[in-house]
């Protein structure tokens, strides 16, 4: 078992062992430690390097730490994914000294390419700013995605309703196949950051917004809410 600590006087984190519970130190609630996977022998040497020289980011927790690279990783065989195809070294050093303003850095969106090869995106954004800011990493991983080039294409969206077309025999096929279904919207609320760069502060003050807009649904789509954490 491995936990990270604080290093106080150099504000670096370090690996350290942890060590098991004896009957004069009653063990305790155990935490999940942050763990740096193996990928193989080189790479893992700079992982945990990288993880050692990190100072500490505001949004680490026990479970999950930010990393801060210093360098562009040295990609394996196995790193498959588009931010690995994207990622040059002359675009790492452009941007890598590039923070929002919420304190999301490019080291922060690498870090999943980067510690999961399978990954085929492997690039999160951090809150709004990031689609800008790091336009030239992301632009091409969404284009390669998605056939979608946001340097030059608009999204557009319709969500007219009436414009639908469902057939008789659209219904027929429906009623024999079909046995459930659902609709899942998902969207951010703007001013607040993005999953992968949230603090609990911004996932509490999400969850007020939440409730306010959920407070003002009609009577017949009001139900009771209920708290997850």
């Amino acid at each position: 078992l491995q936990t990270a600590r604080k290093d106080v006087k150099g504000g670096k984190r370090t690996i350290e062992a942890a060590m098991p519970a004896t009957a004069e130190q009653p063990a305790k609630k155990q935490k999940l430690a942050f763990e740096l996977p193996a990928i193989n022998s080189d790479f893992d040497t700079f992982l945990k390097a990288q993880l050692e020289a990190s100072p500490a980011d505001a949004k680490d927790t026990e479970e999950f730490k930010y990393l801060t690279f210093t360098a562009l990783p040295p990609f394996t065989d196995g790193h498959k994914s588009l931010m690995r195809k994207t990622m040059t070294k002359e675009l790492f050093d452009k941007l890598k000294d590039v923070t929002s303003s919420k304190g999301y850095t490019l080291s922060n969106g690498m870090q999943a390419g980067v510690l999961r090869p399978h990954l085929g995106v492997g690039f999160t954004c951090g809150d709004e700013e990031c689609f800008e800011l790091f336009k030239d990493v992301i632009n091409p991983i969404v284009q390669g995605w998605h056939q979608f080039d946001p340097s030059t294409q608009t999204h557009e969206s319709d969500l007219d309703f009436d414009k639908l077309v469902f057939t008789e025999e659209d219904a027929v096929l429906f009623g024999k196949y079909v046995k459930s279904t659902r609709i899942r919207a998902a969207r951010n609320i703007s001013g607040f950051s993005l999953p992968a760069g949230s603090s609990k502060e911004d996932r509490l003050a999400v969850e007020e917004v939440l409730k306010a807009a959920f407070g003002m649904l009609p009577d017949n789509l009001q139900g009771t809410y209920f708290p997850l954490g």
